[in-house]
């Protein structure tokens, strides 16, 4: 229908109306709706709109990157039969202008006022100019459509506003505008995103820890606080992440951090608030409250969520009394810190996130309810975590074609039990390396390098997992050294003994990580002696009674197990291997040792 110059609106009404106006003469002036780089508007013929030209609100010029006396290209828009209506609308509401002065709106009074453009086609990322009856120009700024299909809510790019539509208002503590009285409906303002993807944020074998981490510390606050008030509630302030080293607690702070929509997290290491002058150290944690203590003041509830993040906190929480340096001042620092997180002027805006390898040093009262609370132990991935790390770890290397076909990530997660995530990083970085290794020329380092033939390979791995040993749970060589006969039966004696250390093992999971148990093991008799020599297999079966016989004659009616396998290795010197002990050797071996 070709361009049209763009001019300003008519009249204040036309203004905060969404529609765009053209002369009553003009060609479109038949049509319901018009389309221009990808928004569609309603369209109306307005008498004090030149011949020409197009009538736009400076908020459609700006999302149309136009101005005053542009021209603009304008098409008629015909709504498929298709095209659906909008269930739910997530926006954010501002000033017409970039500054505005904080202002509290009422949700209810802005849904009113939203719904009079009922029939009207709504553009994702679209912004709508409108005005209250209680005084203010606004913006509506539409980040997400959502239509319901056999009850599902699924995205749409656009679709018709509908009487019925519900609106979710985005704004958070940082916005100068505050929606007040919105009820109703879960709100995801404090997530950067609508859903939340572990693998996607590099975390791998935790969906167990990061399911405790919403549901304790985070789902009081993705509803609006109106619900929380009610509720009677408060919101966590502290989690303490802790566990062995290189199992992801830093890791998992960090993207806490970045997933949440609040202010830039603040990252603390702990030896680093201490401070050798008086009074400076505790001065320091005062100083990491600052922000959020000045914009609670000045909002409220409506503040945004300040996330302080300590790596190494036992290095300034120890138990109060148990530093004796002269000064007391890991004391005022624990005091400090307890003053700012559950004082009498503590604040509801923050939280704490605590991560230390040894919670046993930390002070108790540090770890009650209102301060660091939730307590999360963050150990060794099982076999299905595993799986999950070596998936992060790999995934570039599958996109870009470097990872052979013939690599088995469920074998490699199922043979890497007791290695932590970092382990299984460095088990990969040394595969890769192996097989970057494999395509240098040494003879010629600067031959021009083949990228199609780096690959790595299931050998490489192999060879990696020879190298990269987990630093936690019992060398295999060192079990297997201790049993080189393996585990004999030999009796009922034995199987209740076994049954008796069995149920002590269980009884004791999860009581204590270390216990001592003293049995009394005892000797052999005839019938128990029988049964070990068949299971070794070092005598003929037709020699096995004489065998005894010679044993129980030389030596006495019963034998002690460590002794009697002490007598099998020293007669099975000179025997070659393969071959079993000759009687006469059993024999002299027996005279000679006892």
């Amino acid at each position: 229908m070709g361009s049209r110059v763009v001019d300003n609106c008519p009249d204040k009404a036309t203004a905060t109306s969404n529609f765009v106006y053209v002369s009553e003469a003009d060609e479109l002036g038949g049509y319901k709706y018009v389309e221009s780089t990808g928004f569609v508007f309603g369209l109306r013929a307005h008498a004090l709109v030149p011949d020409g030209s197009v009538a736009l609100n400076g908020v459609q010029r700006r999302i149309l990157r136009v101005a005053a006396k542009d021209g603009l290209e304008l098409r008629p828009y015909r709504p498929p039969k298709d095209l659906p209506f909008v269930a739910m609308v997530y926006a954010k509401v501002t000033g017409v202008l970039d500054k505005v002065r904080p202002a509290e709106v009422q949700s209810e009074e802005l849904i009113n006022r939203l719904l009079k453009f009922k029939g009207q086609i709504l553009t994702k990322n679209q912004h709508v100019a409108f005005d209250l009856d209680s005084g203010g120009n606004y913006k509506l700024m539409i980040e997400q459509l959502l239509i319901d299909v056999e009850g599902k809510s699924l995205d749409t790019p656009r679709g018709f506003l509908a009487e019925n539509t519900a609106f979710i208002f985005t704004n958070d503590g940082s916005s100068p505008i505050t929606i007040a009285g919105q009820k109703g409906y879960a709100s995801s303002q404090i997530f950067k995103t609508k859903t939340i993807s572990f693998e996607s944020l590099g975390i791998g074998g935790l969906d167990k820890q990061f399911e405790a981490i919403f549901r304790r510390a985070f789902a009081s606050r993705v509803f609006p606080a109106s619900i929380t008030q009610r509720l009677g509630i408060k919101h966590v302030k502290g989690i303490l992440l802790y566990g062995p080293p290189g199992t992801g607690k830093t890791l998992i702070a960090r993207q806490i951090g970045k997933m949440l929509n609040g202010k830039e997290p603040k990252i603390v290491n702990g030896p680093e608030v201490l401070n050798k002058f008086v009074g400076q150290s505790e001065e320091n944690i005062r100083n990491l409250f600052a922000d959020a203590d000045a914009e609670f003041k000045a909002k409220g509830d409506a503040s945004a969520l300040h996330i302080i993040i300590f790596d190494e906190i036992d290095a300034i929480c120890k138990q109060r009394g148990s530093v004796r340096d002269g000064s007391g001042v890991h004391d005022t620092v624990v005091n400090q810190l307890l003053t700012k997180i559950d004082g009498v002027d503590s604040l509801n805006n923050i939280l704490l996130i605590g991560m230390t390898n040894r919670k046993d040093m930390l002070d108790e009262a540090l770890l009650r309810p209102g301060r660091l609370e939730v307590l999360i132990e963050i150990g060794l991935p099982d076999e299905k975590g595993r799986l999950q790390i070596f998936k992060i770890h790999t995934s570039k290397m599958s996109e870009n074609a470097f990872l052979a076909q013939g690599v088995d990530l469920e074998r490699l997660a199922e043979i890497t039990k007791n290695f932590s995530g970092a382990e299984i990083e460095g088990l990969v970085k040394d595969a890769a390396a192996y097989a970057l290794n494999r395509n240098i020329n040494f003879d010629d380092l600067h031959a021009p390098l083949e990228e199609e033939n780096i690959k790595v390979t299931m050998h490489d791995f192999e060879k990696a997992f020879e190298e990269v040993k987990p630093a936690f749970g019992a060398s295999t060589e060192a079990l297997e050294s201790y049993r080189t006969h393996g585990i004999i039966p030999c009796g009922e004696a034995f199987d209740h003994l076994r049954e008796t250390l069995t149920t002590l093992v269980q009884q004791s999971m999860g009581l204590a990580e270390v216990f001592n148990v003293s049995l009394h093991v005892p000797s052999l008799r005839v019938d128990e002696m029988v049964k070990v020599l068949r299971h070794l297999d070092c005598f003929s079966v037709m020699d096995i009674p004489q065998a005894v016989d010679l044993l129980t004659s030389i030596s006495s009616k019963v034998v002690p197990m460590k002794k009697l396998l002490l007598w099998l290795e020293m007669a099975r010197q000179d025997v070659p291997e393969g071959q079993k002990i000759p009687l006469a050797r059993w024999e002299q071996a027996l005279r000679d040792l006892s």
